[in-house]
């Protein structure tokens, strides 16, 4: 148990910035912790679904819904977004592997990378506000936990493209078969606060996304990268609440 608690602590260390104290580190521990990832997406879930359940109390849904989205960008010192803008920027303004990789490996943000962020939380904010305040808590919590597992899948059919060290450099590795029964499990049990069919459909998505990513990353840069993970598990979070939205009735 206290191993496991370990890989929980590093997953929460590399992928929030939720205090966790010190830790036995390691390169070992950090790649098993994979596992936890979709954990750390229940847990920044749940914070967020806690403030919008505050604020919702005294403010109007858009308030509490900016209120929710500022606070699990916090939770996570927006790693996954700074993926998503970095992304595009190398993939906008870049034309060969070397400079697509040069340009994403720039700390700098770029005209591409701004107004990917801009639309991205223009898309959060009003498909957030799309979907009803009680159904909301449980949406939260399930679109950060099953966005988590798909740069899972990515990393175990495609191929890490840098050569050089990186703070990405544990996803060189395949993630073992036990960690990926239990981050599924993890990704998936959420969804028992979603319709099944609403669901199913969610799921069909995310694959048809993850192929599509999958597919024009390898075309482009021969597989993917750090920031190409962060990219996945935004693209997924949007479909995911797209799909939702569209499968239930208007508020």
């Amino acid at each position: 148990m206290k191993q496991q608690i370990d890989l929980f602590f590093h997953a929460l260390m590399f992928y929030s910035r939720i205090p966790i104290g010190k830790i036995d580190y390691s390169e070992e521990n950090l790649q098993k912790a994979f596992r936890y990832f979709p954990l750390v997406g229940i847990v920044v879930g749940g914070i967020g679904a806690g403030v919008f359940a505050l604020f919702a109390l005294v403010f109007p849904s858009p308030v509490a819904v900016a209120a929710t989205i500022a606070a699990m960008v916090s939770a996570t010192g927006a790693i996954h977004e700074d993926g998503f803008a970095d992304f595009f920027d190398g993939f906008g303004g870049g034309r060969t592997k070397e400079r697509i990789l040069a340009i994403m490996k720039d700390s700098a943000v770029g005209t591409y990378g701004v107004l990917s962020l801009v639309l991205l939380f223009l898309a959060k904010f009003s498909l957030y506000l799309s979907v009803a305040p009680a159904a909301l808590p449980a949406v939260v919590v399930a679109v950060q936990a099953s966005s988590r597992f798909m740069p899972i899948a990515m990393i175990n059919s495609s191929h890490y493209v840098r050569t050089e060290n990186s703070k990405a450099a544990h996803v060189r590795r395949k993630v073992d078969g036990v960690s990926v029964c239990v981050a599924l499990f993890l990704a998936a049990a959420p969804f028992i606060f979603i319709p099944w069919k609403i669901s199913l459909a969610i799921v069909f998505s995310y694959f048809a996304v993850f192929i599509a990513l999958k597919r024009y990353t390898e075309r482009k840069i021969g597989g993917f990268t750090g920031d190409v993970l962060g990219a996945l598990i935004q693209f997924e979070e949007i479909i995911f609440l797209s799909v939702y939205v569209a499968m239930t009735p208007h508020i």
